[in-house]
């Protein structure tokens, strides 16, 4: 398997769920020897809402930076402080199942491990959850982590 998965792909928010998606994968990445990428996607719906009180680009880009960060942190603080050699984090904005699931297509090697809820309990119960999505149309392999 290791000859045909180079890297494993964990999206996080934040959410218990990421950060046991997150800890599963440490594991699992240690266990193939290769890489792990925290990928954190703002939500377009934010940049829409931002947009329309009228702040810049710059301002835009600058909250959505600060909303991964919040989110890596948290993520960090569940590892407890460990964090593995091999980690990278990774931010984009859009929605978010179509960002994982665009990552998939352009890598097929990638493994993705996603928490099953992440922190929106509301969106995911009218729109279906990102989870959801990305299982349904990603490239390449996904786990789901209760």
């Amino acid at each position: 398997m290791s000859e045909h998965i180079k890297e494993i792909l964990v999206p996080v928010d934040g959410s218990d769920n990421s950060i046991r998606a997150v800890k599963f994968a440490a594991e699992m990445a240690a266990a193939m020897n290769i890489g792990i990428r925290l990928f954190y996607v703002f939500p377009a719906a934010s940049v829409e809402i931002i947009g329309m009180a009228g702040m810049s680009r710059a301002d835009i880009d600058q909250a959505a930076q600060a909303s991964a960060q919040r989110a890596f942190d948290k993520t960090r603080e569940g590892l407890g402080g460990e964090l593995p050699d091999n980690m990278e984090e990774e931010t984009s904005v859009g929605d978010p199942a179509e960002e994982i699931i665009r990552y998939t297509e352009d890598d097929h090697t990638v493994l993705v491990i996603i928490g099953r809820r992440g922190l929106s309990r509301m969106k995911s119960l009218m729109l279906g959850s990102v989870s959801d999505k990305v299982i349904r149309h990603a490239q390449s392999p996904v786990m789901v982590i209760t």
